[in-house]
């Protein structure tokens, strides 16, 4: 794993954590609003894999945000 995938994995780890708390939500909750298995959708939370850019999308819309906050290159939700 690079550094840039690592930096990738651990800003998406804590943005996801911060908006499904903001959002008073439970994994199981959002995993099943963005129509993802809920054991992909956790490792995505816990950082240990990048999501597809569709999956990304997904989330994003869910969270109505961006992709681009979601992966760190912006800091405007």
């Amino acid at each position: 794993m690079t550094i840039e995938e690592a930096i990738l994995l651990d800003t998406l780890h804590c943005r996801l954590n911060f908006l499904k708390e903001k959002q008073q939500l439970t994994t199981p909750q959002v995993a099943e609003k963005v129509n993802l298995p809920i054991e992909r959708y956790k490792k995505y939370e816990e950082g240990s894999h990048i999501p597809s850019v569709i999956e990304l999308v997904f989330i994003a819309d869910f969270y109505d945000t961006t992709v681009d906050y979601l992966i760190g290159r912006t800091e405007a939700s």
